[in-house]
């Protein structure tokens, strides 16, 4: 099963997956998060999920046991800003579970579900068990096929990426490059591709925290 359709058979709102591996280069977290959390939520959680990333880790991974939390208690513990947690109780993501990387050698990834459902009970954790340890793998064989580095943007990318930062629409950027919608459309994805964020908002959002010079 794919992540949204255990998202879905468990009644999550969302999922989202760490790549615990790639925090220490340099990168904002929100880029080292695939989710389908809204990313004005993400972007949010800049500094609060250095913090929770390092409790995630806490719980060595080898272990089959999720760890489960709930914004009051994160909120409590001074792990999130109450504005932080509010703004996801308002989108009902109140509580969740993450995964450790089950024992992959070279693959410390953790996934994550969340959501307004109550937390999970005994049988349900054994059946979200198996789902882990078989995502983990896939995971596994997609880290390695990752080796080689980020494919640089080409000229013509960092003028549209540049464009989009400074709010220009399709259209008005197809006009400049002389270009069609089109074809912009399909470059803007290329670039969310390269920089490996959801799309072209995200990968504006991306560059100007790494102060990339466009």
């Amino acid at each position: 099963m794919v992540l949204s359709d255990i998202q879905a058979s468990f009644g999550f709102r969302c999922y989202y997956v760490l790549d615990m591996s790639r925090l220490e280069e340099a990168e904002p977290v929100s880029a080292l998060f695939p989710f389908n959390i809204d990313a004005s939520l993400i972007f949010m959680l800049e500094e609060g999920l250095s913090g929770f990333a390092t409790r995630l880790l806490m719980q060595k991974p080898g272990t089959l046991g999720p760890l489960r939390w709930d914004m009051e208690e994160l909120e409590e513990q001074c792990v999130l800003a109450t504005a932080v947690v509010a703004a996801f109780r308002a989108h009902s993501h109140i509580r969740g579970v993450s995964f450790p990387a089950l024992g992959i050698s070279g693959a410390p990834r953790l996934i994550g579900f969340a959501g307004d459902r109550p937390h999970l009970d005994v049988d349900e954790v054994e059946r979200l068990n198996v789902f882990m340890v078989h995502a983990h793998e896939q995971l596994a064989l997609i880290g390695h096929a990752r080796t080689e580095a980020l494919q640089p943007l080409t000229d013509l990318e960092r003028q549209i990426l540049l464009m989009a930062a400074e709010g220009e629409s399709l259209e008005a950027i197809g006009a400049e490059v002389a270009l069609s919608s089109r074809t912009i459309k399909y470059i803007m994805d290329s670039i969310s591709r390269k920089m490996e964020v959801a799309n072209i908002e995200h990968a504006v959002a991306v560059s100007l925290r790494r102060r990339l010079d466009l």
